[in-house]
C-alpha cells in the first residue's frame, strides 16, 4: 500500500522533464560527480569489471549510464514510466519492485546505490535493511537523500518524500539496519541558501512549480554545475557542515 502511495505521489509529468534534462541540469551532473568520487574510492584498489551492481531506484536511467563502467548493472523502481524511460536508454536489466522487497538473493551484488530514494520510504529502516542483505560482504552502498526539513518546498511535495535528513538521522537509521558508515557528509553547500530562500518564496506564495528541474537558464547552469561538481574532489577526504543534500557510503561488514 505504502509504495502505491508513492508512486501516485510523484506526477508521471515529472519523469518526462527528468528524461529530458538529466544529462545536462546541474543538479544531476553534479550529484553524479559526487557519487562517483565516492563510488570510486569504494570500490578501490579492485579494477575487476565483473561487479554486480544495483542501482535502487533508478528512475529514467542516466546513472545507469555511468556505472556500466564498474560492472554489470540492474536497475529496479517502483514505477513502469521511468522504467520506460531507462529501457530507451538501452537498460533492459530492469525490474518494477519495491526497494522495502528487494526481488534478489543474499549477497548478490558487490555495490549498491540509491540515490534520493530512502527518503520516500515510510520505513527507512527496512530500505536500508534490505540494502545490507543483498549486498556481499566487504561490499559498498552509496546513498544520497536531501537535507534539513527547513529546505522542504514544492519539489518535495510533488516527488512524495516522507521527509528530508539531518545527518545524525541518516547515520542513526543505516546503524540500525546494520550498515557500518564508512563516510558521510552533507553535499550541496554553494546551494543551501539559495535554495532556502527560493523554497520559502515559494512557499509564501503558495506556488507549487511544475517542476524545478524547469527553473533554469544555460549561463546560470554552467555556473551552478562548476559549483556543485566541484566538491567532488573535496568530499573524498573532508566533509562539508550543511549542504542541500547528504551523501553517504555504507559497507556490509565481512
Amino acid at each position: 500500500m505504502q509504495d502505491k502511495a508513492v508512486e501516485a505521489a510523484m506526477r508521471p509529468v515529472n519523469y518526462e522533464i527528468i528524461f529530458d534534462v538529466e544529462d545536462d541540469h546541474w543538479w544531476f551532473v553534479g550529484r553524479r560527480a559526487v557519487v562517483f568520487a565516492q563510488i570510486a574510492d569504494a570500490l578501490a584498489p579492485s579494477t575487476s569489471q565483473k561487479r554486480q551492481i544495483l542501482d535502487i531506484g533508478c528512475g529514467t536511467g542516466a546513472t545507469m549510464d555511468h556505472l556500466r563502467k564498474y560492472g554489470e548493472v540492474q536497475g529496479i523502481d517502483l514505477a513502469l514510466i521511468p522504467l520506460n524511460f531507462s529501457r530507451r536508454r538501452g537498460h533492459q536489466r530492469t525490474m518494477c519492485a519495491s526497494a522495502t522487497q528487494l526481488p534478489f538473493g543474499d549477497e548478490s551484488f558487490d555495490l549498491v546505490t540509491t540515490l534520493d530514494v530512502i527518503e520516500h520510504l515510510d520505513d527507512d529502516v527496512k530500505g536500508l535493511s534490505e540494502i545490507r542483505r543483498v549486498l556481499k560482504p566487504g561490499a559498498p552502498a552509496v546513498i544520497y537523500v536531501p537535507a534539513f526539513q527547513a529546505l522542504w518546498g514544492p519539489n518535495d511535495d510533488q516527488s512524495g518524500h516522507k521527509r528530508r535528513y539531518r545527518l545524525a538521522q541518516l547515520r542513526t537509521a543505516a546503524e540500525k539496519a546494520g550498515l557500518q558508515i564508512e563516510r558521510i557528509s552533507y553535499s550541496n553547500f554553494a546551494m543551501f541558501l539559495p535554495i532556502w530562500l527560493g523554497r520559502k518564496l515559494l512557499n509564501f506564495l503558495g506556488r507549487a512549480e511544475q517542476s524545478e528541474n524547469r527553473i533554469n537558464h544555460p549561463l546560470l547552469n554552467k555556473l551552478l554545475t562548476v559549483l556543485f561538481a566541484s566538491e567532488a574532489g573535496w568530499l573524498r577526504k573532508h566533509s562539508l557542515p550543511f549542504g542541500v543534500s547528504l551523501v553517504c557510503v555504507v559497507r556490509k561488514a565481512k
